[in-house]
């Protein structure tokens, strides 16, 4: 067993609200990381990473994208695999109603029970987004090339919406997305790692 899967929801919590979660969020999020470890041995979600890689490279990486989205509506989250980066987001933002995209089934089965463990308002579906109609407030996408899902954005989100791709080597070379404005970056907590890049639909 990795070090991370024997790790307590208390350690969890201690840690997310020492990096500045506050409580209430650090208690879903430790949750949720204690249900991944118990999943881990049936299907490999993360991989045998260090507590602090799964805290910094996965938990707050993925909330850094959680200031871009709205307080209310729709996201759909594209390729949902190990919760990262929709589980979190869902969690720091309540008011959203997320679809997860996840066509692998053990991994569907596994966000399946994230959602009702942790009581999201969510639904996992064994879709590909070339087989799912939108349109959402918002989309989020990570681990996933451009190429995969950058043709369909315009599909799947509604005028004024907005795309949060956690971008990682190719972040020089971020191409215009069809119907969006112009691209914009933000350092994700770790810079080495890349940058979220931040599309906004246009409105007519």
């Amino acid at each position: 067993m990795s070090s991370w899967r024997g790790t307590a929801a208390a350690v969890w919590e201690r840690n997310l609200t020492a990096s500045g979660v506050g409580a209430e969020l650090a208690s879903g999020l430790a949750r949720f990381v204690v249900l991944l470890g118990r999943w881990q041995g049936a299907t490999n979600l993360v991989g045998d990473v260090s507590v602090d890689s799964i805290l910094n490279d996965h938990v707050l990486e993925s909330l850094a994208g959680a200031r871009f989205l709205p307080e209310s509506g729709g996201l759909l989250d594209v390729g949902s695999g190990n919760g990262f980066p929709a589980v979190p987001l869902l969690l720091a933002r309540p008011g959203l109603r997320g679809v997860l995209l996840e066509p692998r089934e053990r991994r569907w089965a596994f966000l399946k029970e994230a959602i009702r463990e942790l009581s999201i308002d969510a639904e996992v579906r064994r879709e590909r987004l070339s087989e799912h109609h939108g349109p959402h407030d918002a989309m989020s996408v990570r681990a996933l090339a451009i190429p995969t899902w950058g043709p369909l954005a315009a599909q799947a989100v509604r005028p004024g919406g907005t795309v949060v791709y956690w971008a990682g080597h190719d972040r020089a070379e971020l191409p215009g997305l069809a119907g969006f404005g112009p691209v914009l970056t933000s350092p994700l907590p770790d810079p080495r790692r890349g940058v979220l890049a931040v599309w906004r639909r246009c409105s007519t």
